[in-house]
């Protein structure tokens, strides 16, 4: 059964009224997905936001909390420990006080599947909780998230060495897997395929989109963060060849630099793209506006220090968009549901990847076997001619692929 909530946003005085409905949007979009029913919200506009509800609205929130019979109270900024206990306080015993960061750490918490995925959940929610133990030692029923998933309580009967301690494990942990993923990383690279990675706004289509392009069954739901374990797929693009396909973890506006951080390995996959594909809903009912989308992915790629990785946008999930609505000028509408635009998709990836690599014409004798094999694991042959000694391919590659086919061939290169 869900969790009733009540939400609450507390903004500085002057911000437009559609900025706040949307953040309430997004905010009811994370209750909903972590397993929370949004029974009613509370605003209030102050000059010192920081310092959570003034007390006139702290006892309308306790109204409303009667109210609704809610055990939840979700606010959509992350609260410092003392107002946390001011607002507990205010509401009593019967309603747990969560902020938005909890939120989606829950989230994330009920979405990890591989060890991995677990341990950068449990490092997040560690460094959330260290610096809240003192305060919410006080209150029976803080540290739990909805459905008080995650380390909880467990960790308030701790002292702050072992919670110290405890992330130092951890972060020890996602080191070596991050070692080993690199390793994985590299002998990837060695086939010298090309990476294209999905990033977007959490629930736009990602996911769906991925499996269409793969032809292989992902995960995929109408629900928030539901990609935390990336995952990497060949794929055949026409006219060019093999390529690689990375779905990752949906982003989200404010999302805390310390969840950023815990899931590094995550996002890794997007440092190493060589071309990025901006997955951004087109349907007008998504919860958060374009222009917003576009703000939180370019506000994410510059954390992670990527801004000169090429990128090419996709409107998803056009099958919602009105009929005669014209189409972007400034990427492509698809739909993974119709089909609409993943042929079309499918060759701009081709040719994208294929201005970043250069062509070649080649001789190699029938006897050179090295070559040979570099020239399979290596490259792409896109046109070949066989002659009684040897053969003559044209082939596209990248600079360090024809830098060992060379160094195997003893041959002239015929350009």
């Amino acid at each position: 059964m869900a969790e009733r909530a009540v939400l609450v946003s507390v903004y500085p005085k002057g911000t437009p009224g559609e900025r706040v409905d949307a953040r309430l949007r997004e905010l009811s979009g994370l209750v909903d997905a972590a397993g929370g029913e949004v029974m009613g919200v509370l605003t209030q506009a102050r000059e010192q936001p920081d310092g959570g509800l003034g007390r006139g609205a702290l006892d309308s929130l306790a109204e409303a909390v009667r109210a609704h019979q809610a055990g939840l109270v979700v606010f959509d900024q992350e609260l410092k420990p003392s107002v946390l206990l001011n607002v507990q306080q205010a509401v009593g015993p019967d309603a747990r006080v969560l902020d938005r960061t909890q939120v989606i750490l829950d989230i994330f918490a009920n979405r990890a599947h591989s060890r991995e995925g677990r341990v950068q959940v449990e490092l997040a929610q560690l460094k959330y909780l260290e610096p809240r133990l003192r305060g919410m030692r006080s209150l029976s029923r803080l540290g739990g998230g909805i459905g008080t998933r995650g380390p909880g309580e467990t960790y308030l009967e701790m002292d702050r060495r072992k919670i110290h301690q405890r992330i130092v494990d951890l972060s020890r942990e996602l080191d070596k897997v991050e070692r080993q993923r690199q390793e994985r990383r590299q002998r990837r690279s060695r086939t010298e395929l090309p990476l294209v990675t999905l990033v977007g706004y959490t629930n736009v289509g990602k996911s769906t989109l991925y499996s269409r392009l793969t032809r292989r069954a992902q995960t995929a739901e109408d629900a928030l963060f539901v990609t935390l374990d990336p995952t990497v797929r060949r794929i055949m693009l026409p006219e060019f060849g093999s390529a690689l396909v990375s779905d990752t973890v949906g982003f989200v506006d404010r999302l805390p630099h310390h969840l950023v951080a815990a899931f590094r390995s995550t996002l890794v996959e997007v440092r190493d793209a060589d071309l990025i594909v901006e997955v951004l809903s087109a349907d007008r009912d998504f919860p958060v506006s374009l222009p917003e989308q576009v703000q939180v992915i370019d506000q994410t790629i510059r954390d992670l220090g990527i801004s000169t990785t090429p990128r090419f946008r996709v409107y998803s999930q056009y099958d919602r968009v009105p009929d005669g609505t014209p189409s972007p000028s400034d990427g492509l509408p698809v739909s993974s549901m119709t089909g609409q635009g993943l042929r079309d998709l499918e060759a701009v990836l081709a040719r994208r990847l294929a201005q970043q690599q250069r062509q070649e014409t080649v001789r190699i004798d029938w006897g050179q076997k090295t070559a040979w094999d570099v020239l399979y694991r290596e490259l792409v042959v896109l046109e070949r001619r066989d002659e009684a000694d040897g053969a003559v391919l044209v082939v596209r590659g990248s600079e360090r692929a024809f830098h060992l086919l060379h160094g195997a061939l003893d041959s002239n290169v015929f350009r």
